[in-house]
């Protein structure tokens, strides 16, 4: 808005005009009125500007302004006036505005990969125990212990499948120790605990002829025999392997 603000001291009349922005001053004031203001306004006083819009709120902003004691005021050069001020939130930058919501896209798709891949492991490596293990006092080798040194269970490392189950070879990364793991199979607790109790009597055993066990571990439906690792194979492999072009005589045996 424009607003042209008139005093005549000789007439003594006051005369307000407005007209929107570049719009030409209309001729007849808004406003006018005969007012004296020797009462009013001192010899020396400032010039200014106020405004009152009652109970509510409300912004102004006068980008410029003109002012001469006698005479008309200089016209205002539009197109020198500066822009209104932005009203409203600030426009976000693109980069912010694309690039946040992918980030967040890409946390969160990370934290629940995180978790589905925790619990995976948490249940690939779970174990089972029960206090009644405690009574034989058998080593107890953790899953991912025997699943690291058997660099996961993989074919390369069996040596060789029974009726109780599969064995493999593995390599104990604290002690840089050879081992053979036997895989056993189990369907009920009672099972389980007998084979325990008859492995850890046998474990007990000191012979040279007796591969000695080393320990155990127990998961749900499956128990873990780890014994020394025997490079040469035992004693049925030489005796029966059909692979071996040499047989070994009944006096041999």
């Amino acid at each position: 808005m424009q607003c042209w603000i008139e005093f005549d001291g000789a007439r003594k009349r006051l005369n307000v005009t407005l007209a929107p922005l570049r719009a030409p001053k209309p001729r007849v004031p808004l406003l006018s009125s005969h007012v004296d203001l020797s009462d009013v306004v001192l010899d020396s006083a400032y010039v200014g500007f106020s405004s009152s819009t009652g109970r509510t709120t409300s912004d102004h902003y006068i980008l410029g302004w003109s002012f001469r004691m006698n005479g008309e005021a200089r016209e205002i050069d539009l197109s020198k006036l500066p822009a209104l001020p932005r009203r409203g939130p600030k426009e976000k930058p693109k980069a912010l505005t694309i690039g946040l919501p992918v980030v967040l896209s890409f946390v969160i798709v990370a934290a629940i990969a995180g978790v589905g891949f925790a619990a995976h492991r948490k249940v690939k490596f779970a174990e089972v125990f029960e206090d009644w293990e405690l009574e034989y006092g058998m080593h107890r080798f953790a899953y991912k212990e025997l699943y690291s040194a058997t660099r996961g269970f993989q074919d390369r490392e069996l040596l060789g499948v029974g009726g109780f189950g599969r064995v493999y070879k593995g390599m104990l990364r604290a002690s840089n120790a050879a081992i053979a793991v036997k895989r056993v199979p189990h369907d009920s607790r009672q099972d389980v605990r007998e084979f325990i109790a008859e492995t850890a009597s046998i474990g007990q055993l000191r012979h040279r002829h007796i591969v000695r066990l080393l320990g155990y571990c127990r998961r749900e439906g499956e128990l873990l025999l780890v014994y020394d690792y025997m490079p040469n194979g035992s004693l049925d492999k030489l005796l029966f392997d059909e692979s071996k072009t040499m047989t070994l005589g009944w006096k041999q045996r």
